[in-house]
Order: C-alpha cells, then sequence, then structure tokens
C-alpha cells in the first residue's frame, strides 16, 4: 500500500500514519526499511492505526510504500518531515485510545511524563466516516484535517516537562474513534552540559620600559547544553596569578575578561542569551579563588554547542620583572543563568 493525503516537508525525521478500515485483529502492515513502529491502536474491530517513525531520514524522501498483509480497505495514510530531532533514539513518550461508544470529544494522554524541553509531540485520531467538522485541542496545530474521511492528525513543539500530554479535539456529531500520540526529544536534549578549551592560551610578548603595559589575545570555548531542560547555564573561570617563578608575579586583579561573542556551532538549536556585563576582572590568588560567571544562556536558550570568543587583556605594571609568566586557567559549566 501506498498512501499520502498530506504532507508538510521541513527536514530531518519523518513520521507517517496509516488507517486501515477493516478487521484489526487481522491487518497486518510491514513498513521499509528504517522505519520503526511507536504505537498501534484499533478503533473497535476496525483499524488499525499505526503512528510509525524514521529517525534521521535521508533528503529526498516524497513518498513511503509499505506492504500489507490482508485484503483492508479504505486505507488512509499521511507523511509528515520534521526538522530538529534527535538524530538516534528520539522517540520519548507514547500513549493510545480507543472508544467505541459514540461521544464529541475525543481525549488522548502520553502514558509517562514529557522528559526533555523542546520535545515534538504528534497526535493522530481515527474516527467514523461522515463528520462534519472536527476541531484540534487548543495549543494544537493542525496537519490533516479530513472529518469526512474519519482522519485527522495534528502536532505540537515544546509542550512542558515533567506532566504528561493531552490533547482533547471535539468532533460534530458524535463518533467512534481511535488515536495515537506520540512525543520525540529535540537534537538537543538526553545529554549533558559540557565546555571544552583550548589547553594552551599565548599572549603576545611586551617590552617593559617602566610604564605600565596591557597585552590582549582572544580565546574560544564551546559551551554545549544537550540537557533538553531550558534551564539555561552559566559558564564561571578562575585562574592562579601569574607567576614567572621567584616571587615574580602580577597583581591578581592583572586579567580582564573584555568583551565576548558568540556563534552556533555544528549542531545548535537555540542561541544563548546572555546578561554578562564586561569587563570583569577574572579572579586570580595563590590557590584560585572562587570562581566568577564569565558567560552565560538564559533559561530556554543556549541549547546544543556554540563557540564563546572571549576577549582578554593581562595588565602588566610599571615595576614588573622582565620574565615568562604563566597562569592556569580553570573553565567550568553550571546549570542555570
Amino acid at each position: 500500500m501506498t498512501g499520502i493525503c498530506d504532507e508538510s516537508v521541513m527536514s530531518n525525521t519523518k513520521a507517517t500514519t496509516v488507517d486501515l478500515n477493516s478487521d484489526c485483529t487481522t491487518d497486518t502492515f510491514t513498513a521499509p526499511a528504517g522505519w520503526v513502529q511507536a504505537a498501534s491502536v484499533c478503533r473497535g474491530s476496525t483499524g488499525p492505526l499505526i503512528l510509525w517513525y524514521r529517525p534521521n531520514a535521508p533528503a529526498g524522501i516524497t513518498s513511503v510504500s509499505f506492504a500489507t498483509g490482508s485484503n483492508g480497505s479504505n486505507p488512509r495514510a499521511q507523511l509528515t518531515e520534521y526538522s530538529g530531532v534527535a538524530t538516534v533514539n528520539p522517540l520519548d513518550e507514547v500513549g493510545t485510545k480507543s472508544s467505541t461508544t459514540s461521544s464529541s470529544t475525543l481525549t488522548v494522554t502520553t502514558a509517562g511524563t514529557i522528559s526533555a524541553a523542546g520535545e515534538l509531540a504528534v497526535t493522530v485520531f481515527a474516527t467514523g466516516a461522515g463528520l462534519s467538522t472536527y476541531t484540534p485541542g487548543s495549543g494544537w496545530t493542525n496537519l490533516n484535517n479530513d472529518p469526512g474521511d474519519g482522519f485527522d492528525s495534528d502536532y505540537q513543539v515544546g509542550p512542558p516537562t515533567g506532566s504528561t500530554l493531552t490533547e482533547s479535539v471535539t468532533s460534530s456529531p458524535q463518533t467512534t474513534w481511535a488515536a495515537v500520540i506520540a512525543t520525540f526529544v529535540s537534537a538537543c536534549a538526553g545529554g549533558s552540559r559540557t565546555v571544552e578549551a583550548s589547553p594552551t592560551l599565548s599572549f603576545p610578548s611586551v617590552a617593559l620600559n617602566g610604564y605600565n603595559k596591557t597585552v590582549n589575545q582572544t580565546a574560544t570555548i564551546t559551551a554545549d547544553d544537550q540537557s533538553g531542560t531550558g534551564s539555561g547555564w552559566n559558564v564561571t573561570a578562575t585562574s592562579t596569578t601569574f607567576s614567572a617563578g621567584s616571587g615574580r608575579v602580577l597583581p591578581t586583579t592583572a586579567t580582564k575578561i573584555t568583551a565576548a561573542s558568540v556563534a552556533a556551532a555544528s549542531g545548535n538549536c537555540s542561541m544563548p542569551v546572555s546578561t554578562v556585563s564586561y569587563p570583569l576582572t577574572l579572579p586570580a590568588g595563590t590557590s584560585p579563588p572562587t570562581a566568577s560567571r564569565i558567560y552565560n544562556a538564559a533559561v530556554n536558550s543556549g541549547k546544543g554547542p556554540v563557540d564563546i570568543t572571549l576577549s582578554a587583556q593581562v595588565t602588566l605594571p610599571a615595576n614588573a620583572s622582565v620574565g615568562t609568566y604563566t597562569s592556569t586557567w580553570t573553565i567550568t559549566i553550571a546549570s542555570g543563568p
């Protein structure tokens, strides 16, 4: 069987639904390679209604063929493509519901709670044919509204985490029905927060002449939030005092971060919104003191990897001794802005 009732093309992950209006106990489907069944339900003895998905779908797919093992009638299918979904193990929650009693309110709920921020939710409803109207639930966007054929689907992006997800739709007239709901984690979810920096940073040499001198350099660090919580994050830094040995040290206030710029790295889902002001003094001491925040991402921003370029300035006082000065900087990332 091949059927596409509606196609909404974005990119990344494909989802398709199949509704076969005959005997649910004998109707079977065989999906093409790469497709995974999320959930299946019967509308009484009629159906089944099945939601399939293909993670990390290759470009160029415009149709999909499912083999049937029965003589089911009135097959209907829908193919939709979504972007920003995790390419590996994207399925989070599913739920199914079926009612052989006619009603005008059709409700389906996930079996468990939404685990990550920014998830994609998809619902599919199979109803009795000949409906005059079908109205999606509040907060849901309709993909395919076909009340006359008794087949409909909706989607929602970014449902609240930590609770189950429900869609309640209305129909006229009343109808028997079945429904499937599934949620998929975003590409920047299910992992941890990390920050990486180059192992060394070299400032240019300067000739001392009895006057205060400054040297400047930029350093790029990569902050990557794959947690999917949307809680934001903060990058902090501390350091040891610049020292050339034999008691030759720079003041603990010698280093300042004067500016920061940010660029999306490969796989970024959203750019950070930072509230850190510059210039700021990088903490320093014989033992590294309490770290200070040098960049942050507000709640619901900064998902996925970003490259942060920090402009750093070191001041050498007029009485500084000749030597090669070194300092160890420690940079960390934590949850919350």
